[in-house]
């Protein structure tokens, strides 16, 4: 099976790792540019986002071939002729592929809306699912924040993402300096400039491999993003247990529903009205359980996977 992805890291490649455990398939991951050559030989091509699906296009039909859309960035950010080419892309792949996946419920909502229900009629919904996790206990916490040359009793929030305008990280970092909240964070993009010269409560972390430390460290996550899909960042945070403050963008509310708190996106006086309430270690502690348990039963990844592999066997039975 091939995974073919439109750039290396973000949330398609741990999508794809999160794969990786489905018994009886043989992976291997390419970005858009290498697809000609390394095409020949597999049996199953999996395609992730509809700007990398659209230009496999040709390829979709060589080949058993399934889409996981995640998030629809490209229809959810244009308006007006660009969206009527999005749209039409979106019917083309949905033709051309044996089954399309959204990674929410909101993404298929959108997608019905876009194209219509006969057009999506092998879509199908497999939400995005993490492993186990075992929340930081006291000790790790203290060690985390020793190592971080944080203050013991400080409120920390942890934000992790690119730092660029889909993600919003300045709306967080805005917010936590009215909130009187340090901010911790964890990712690498264009704004990190400004980000920098906002000067003390705001500590850039670059982008890290494992990202636990950071999330030991904090109090609580926030996700202010414009788009997603379903992030993983957050589910990763919500199973530790560490209670969410996030925008209203598609998925996001999917994801926390009465685990955390949602904030409408750009509302900077929103976010730092909630990073006060979070203030309240009793609603700290409550938020992060119910998050903890909502992960546990709605976004598991053998969950994933074991969906996932169902629709691989159907596509390769020419279902």
């Amino acid at each position: 099976m091939l995974h073919v992805l439109p750039h290396a890291g973000g949330g398609g490649e741990t999508y794809v790792k999160a794969l990786a455990g489905i018994e009886g398939y043989r992976a291997e991951r390419i970005t858009l540019a290498q697809l000609p050559m390394r095409l020949r030989g597999q049996e199953l091509l999996h395609v992730h986002g509809e700007g990398a699906a659209a230009l496999c296009l040709p390829f979709l039909g060589l080949r058993p071939s399934i889409v996981t859309l995640h998030g629809l960035h490209l229809l959810r950010r244009v308006e007006g002729v660009a969206r009527a080419a999005a749209i039409a892309n979106l019917r083309l792949v949905l033709q051309a592929a044996a089954r399309t996946l959204c990674v929410s419920q909101a993404e298929m909502t959108d997608l019905v809306e876009a194209v219509g229900a006969e057009a999506a009629r092998r879509a199908v919904v497999i939400l995005n699912g993490v492993e186990p996790a075992t929340p930081p206990d006291a000790k790790e916490k203290a060690e985390a924040r020793k190592r971080l040359s944080l203050p013991q009793d400080a409120v920390v929030a942890a934000c992790v993402g690119a730092l660029d305008e889909v993600k919003q990280p300045q709306v967080a970092a805005q917010a936590a300096r009215q909130a009187g909240v340090t901010l911790l964070l964890a990712g690498e993009g264009p704004l990190r400039a400004g980000l920098e010269a906002m000067g003390s409560g705001v500590r850039l972390l670059g982008r890290l491999e494992d990202v636990r430390p950071a999330l030991a460290a904090a109090d609580f996550l926030v996700l202010p993003s414009q788009r997603e899909g379903l992030s993983f960042a957050l589910l990763e945070a919500m199973a530790l247990g560490l209670a969410p403050v996030v925008s209203d963008a598609p998925g996001n509310p999917e994801a926390v529903g009465d685990a955390g708190i949602v904030v409408a996106r750009g509302d900077v006086a929103g976010f730092a009205a909630a990073f006060t309430r979070l203030r309240d270690p009793v609603l700290r502690a409550t938020l992060g359980a119910r998050a903890r348990e909502r992960v546990q039963a709605h976004f598991r990844a053998d969950e994933m996977r074991r969906r996932t592999r169902e629709v691989y066997e159907e596509a390769l039975r020419g279902g």
